[in-house]
């Protein structure tokens, strides 16, 4: 009897440590399923109302508006709430559909609430998230600095900055799998290699960046001449050359 018991203990515990894993995969594959009816309904939409412009969403600037108007649509019955904590629906005028974000939090990186750094960013990223957000404020505080080496080699494949964000210290974003960037309007500096040694084609920018120092994007001298001749704008990069798009 006592070896059953042992034995049923055994296999209980081994039971448990596989239930937060099972659960996790669970909550990811509901919430990609969620993704799909919301990029469905979205087509849906603009098809409805013959929307002919760039944006699907064109007059609505946030994502609670553009879900809305989905339900209110009847295009979905309920709005979504992802089910990995910290995760939220986002969609991207760029791409024209929604994906997943991860919203940076205050157990994932360092925030300054005292004395001349208030509102920066520091300390090292350590969420597992590759598609992150970073928001206006962190745990009650403004954001408006990413310090260096914040998101360092940390494997991203894509990031929104919120407005408020005026700089972007040393290598903060450097040797991550970053394709294109929508920078805010808000933005005034990116100091040397803040995106440096990241594959990316298309960077979007607002009117306000007044200092641009080296290894900020490939071909760095190539993008500080388009944007110093061209302003806020979108620019693509081919055959080794930035362009305004």
């Amino acid at each position: 009897m006592l070896v059953v018991i042992a034995v049923t203990g055994v296999i209980a515990a081994i039971l448990l440590l596989q239930i937060p894993p099972i659960i996790g995969r669970a909550d990811r594959t509901a919430d990609f399923a969620a993704l799909n009816t919301l990029n469905r309904a979205s087509i849906l939409y603009k098809t409805i109302r013959n929307i002919g412009g760039n944006d699907v969403f064109e007059g609505l600037t946030t994502d609670q508006a553009r879900l809305t108007a989905l339900l209110d649509a009847k295009n979905i019955d309920r709005i979504p709430v992802a089910n990995i904590e910290g995760n939220i629906f986002a969609w991207s005028i760029q791409e024209q559909k929604w994906g997943i974000l991860h919203v940076v939090s205050g157990t994932e990186v360092e925030m300054e609430k005292t004395g001349g750094f208030t509102g920066f960013i520091t300390g090292s990223y350590d969420g597992d998230e590759k598609d992150i957000k970073i928001p206006a404020s962190i745990d009650g505080t403004a954001v408006t600095v990413i310090y260096q080496d914040v998101f360092n080699g940390k494997g991203l494949t894509s990031v929104v900055i919120e407005e408020g964000i005026t700089r972007i210290h040393a290598r903060a974003f450097k040797d991550n799998d970053l394709t294109e960037l929508v920078l805010p309007n808000s933005l005034t500096r990116l100091d040397y290699g803040a995106f440096l040694n990241n594959p990316l084609t298309k960077v979007t920018i607002g009117p306000n960046v007044t200092i641009i120092e080296g290894g900020v994007f490939p071909n760095n001298e190539s993008f500080t001449a388009a944007y110093n001749a061209g302003g806020a704008g979108t620019y693509i990069l081919i055959a080794g050359v930035w362009f305004k798009q």
